[in-house]
């Protein structure tokens, strides 16, 4: 399919929202994996999966990118408008963009990071050792516990399936991203103040649980970056999923400035400082490659956690 809009696309965060400066690639879009909470089933794309094939309007546009602006490092995201490794045709399609990145950048001399992020298992089945010259490849896997799996993110791989090809991909040489994105609270024991002061706990201690079985999976060379992003929800995506009676709707939610819905500023701070807390304890040099999707400046303060862009991250691994 011919792509019109741009392929490249800085990542627009939204108000006062920290910006962690990384591009988006549209290699595809939609996904069929069917997450309840996917933006995608809620905006104006394509019903069925596609994927991109005018690649020399891709190559314009990276030129142009490298031309305008002095930066030296710059980081792609190729899993944000489709789950990179949704089919082997995703995967082609994405290996002849990061040849393209890696080609472009080599003349420009530049140096990217690409971010594959997926739900999927699928790097087992048609994945290979990638080498690049001006490239770094991150393979940044969704993690949630697996009773949210089972009730949320249906058409996805199970954990334990997650958990093995974080593994084997860093046999591929790939950096590792672990990507706890969005943290649901689920479920919630009652309305009252101590139902959801338990039933927070509850979510911390697995997503502690989760922290420690993936961190135990892979060699902490190999890991690039922590991500934590309580969910968000669209003013339509939650009026649509309250009407159905989902689950996702929680009571204590508020509108921000960037026009999402987000669980209340003291519920966000009380469960990422705890699992910051508890990778520092485990491992305090992760501490500084732990960062915060989609939040605002006030909410790291209140974490205690320092900024840092994405390309900030990756200057490490030159």
């Amino acid at each position: 399919m011919i792509r019109k809009t741009h392929f490249i696309n800085k990542y627009d965060y939204g108000k006062d929202v920290v910006d962690l400066d990384e591009y988006v690639v549209s290699l595809g879009t939609n996904c069929s994996l069917g997450c309840e909470y996917c933006y995608l089933k809620f905006s104006k794309t394509p019903q069925q999966p596609v994927i991109y094939e005018n690649f020399e309007k891709f190559t314009e546009e990276i030129k142009e990118l490298f031309n305008a602006t002095k930066k030296d490092i710059f980081y792609f995201n190729l899993g944000e408008t489709t789950d990179s490794f949704l089919t082997k045709q995703h995967f082609e399609t994405l290996e002849k963009l990061i040849e393209i990145i890696n080609t472009t950048a080599k003349e420009h001399k530049k140096f990217c990071f690409v971010e594959l992020r997926t739900k999927t298992a699928n790097i087992k089945k048609f994945a290979k050792r990638l080498f690049f010259e001006n490239v770094k490849l991150i393979y940044a896997a969704t993690f949630s516990p697996q009773q949210l799996i089972e009730k949320f993110e249906k058409g996805t791989a199970n954990l334990k399936e997650r958990l093995n090809s974080l593994s084997f991909a860093q046999q591929l040489n790939f950096l590792v991203g672990i990507r706890l994105e969005p943290i649901i609270l689920y479920p919630v024991l009652g309305i009252s103040y101590k139902d959801i002061l338990e039933s927070t706990e509850n979510l911390v201690n697995e997503y502690k649980s989760l922290i420690k079985l993936t961190l135990n999976e892979i060699n902490h060379k190999n890991l690039h970056s922590i991500a934590l992003s309580t969910l968000r929800l669209t003013k339509k995506q939650f009026k649509l999923l309250t009407k159905q009676k989902s689950q996702l709707c929680f009571f204590e939610t508020f509108l921000c400035p960037d026009g999402k819905i987000r669980y209340s500023r003291p519920i966000r701070i009380n469960i990422y400082k705890q699992l910051i807390d508890f990778i520092k304890n485990l491992y305090p040099e992760l501490v500084e490659k732990t960062l915060l999707s989609f939040e605002f400046e006030y909410i790291w303060r209140n974490c205690n956690l320092k900024i840092k862009t994405l390309p900030q991250l990756s200057s490490n691994y030159l």
